[in-house]
């Protein structure tokens, strides 16, 4: 029996750590946000039959709260010998009962993922190992398009490791691996900001291609500027990269995107800007007798003047 909680946001490594630990057998698997805790002890405590031991793994483990994590920390009490138990969360509380629960009888890991130029780095060396020359100018378009997503960024280079040469080009990545919605919305935004109708409407095109309904894609929109704002104050008044990363809970290159972003547009353009995104929302959500798709061309064409 051995019980393994991996916490953190890097969801590559603890998906490979996963796969290490699981030696070839077959894997219950389970979702908290979907998922009882009856039911995971229940799997906890059934038979193989095979006679290699259960094997049972537990994602998004955040979604529980403390009543039903209390499930799990009593079947710790008195594990089933046979059973191989992986919790996986992003973070637990220094006091939580199934944090020390773990601790007293098996394995706690923590996986933080690399951001900025450590992740850039990372992607370089991973691409080499799968038999791909990635330049640092490749490997940072490809982590921008994935928005940071290690996850992403590992199968997106696997991806073009079959079908690249040997060394990975802008045009490869260009190709094979299409920008995620976040990183649409970034470059969305820099078209309005540059107000490029041309672009900001080919890529608002690109954005409800994804299948998104359009009021999360303003509602996206509305978040962007929102960072926008916050993003510009913080570095009037001063504030680095690191801090503004820190303060507002994002990625370092986003940090940049924002500050670049910041420079193109006025604070009377910004507000704006946002008033007219929430004039959308309420046109989306009934106040209008025209289209989602016209509602929301028109506002670009407003937003981009």
């Amino acid at each position: 029996m051995a019980v393994y909680l991996l916490l953190g946001d890097d969801e590559e490594r603890k998906a490979r750590s996963v796969e290490k630990l699981r030696e070839g057998r077959s894997a219950d698997a389970y979702d908290a946000a979907e998922s009882d805790p009856e039911v995971v002890v229940s799997a906890c405590n059934s038979y193989s039959l095979f006679g290699e031991g259960v094997f049972v793994v537990i994602r998004d483990l955040d979604a529980w709260n403390a009543v039903q994590k209390s499930k799990i920390v009593d079947y710790l009490k008195d594990p089933a010998p046979d059973t191989d138990l992986v919790l996986l969360g992003r973070k637990l509380g220094a006091r939580e009962k199934l944090l020390a629960a773990v601790q007293n009888v098996g394995e706690v890991h923590k996986f933080e993922q690399p951001t900025g130029k450590a992740l850039v780095k990372w992607t370089v060396d991973y691409a080499k190992a799968q038999g791909l020359a990635m330049p640092d100018d490749v490997a940072e378009e490809l982590v921008a398009r994935c928005s940071n997503g290690k996850m992403r960024v590992s199968r997106e280079i696997e991806k073009l490791a079959l079908y690249a040469g040997e060394t990975a080009t802008l045009e490869d990545v260009e190709a094979l691996c299409p920008p995620d919605l976040q990183s649409n919305i970034f470059a969305f935004v820099d078209a309005l900001a540059a107000g490029d109708r041309g672009r900001a409407l080919e890529l608002l095109q690109t954005l409800v291609g994804t299948g998104e309904p359009p009021l999360r894609i303003v509602y996206m929109i509305q978040r962007q500027f929102r960072l926008l704002a916050r993003a510009r104050t913080l570095f009037a008044n001063g504030a680095s990269r690191s801090e503004v990363a820190g303060t507002l809970k994002i990625p370092p290159f986003v940090a940049r995107r924002l500050e670049g972003q910041g420079r193109s547009l006025s604070e009377d353009e910004l507000e704006t800007a946002f008033a007219l995104a929430l004039d959308l929302e309420s046109g989306l959500k009934g106040g209008s007798d025209l289209t989602d798709d016209l509602q929301v061309e028109l506002a670009v064409l407003k937003l981009s003047r």
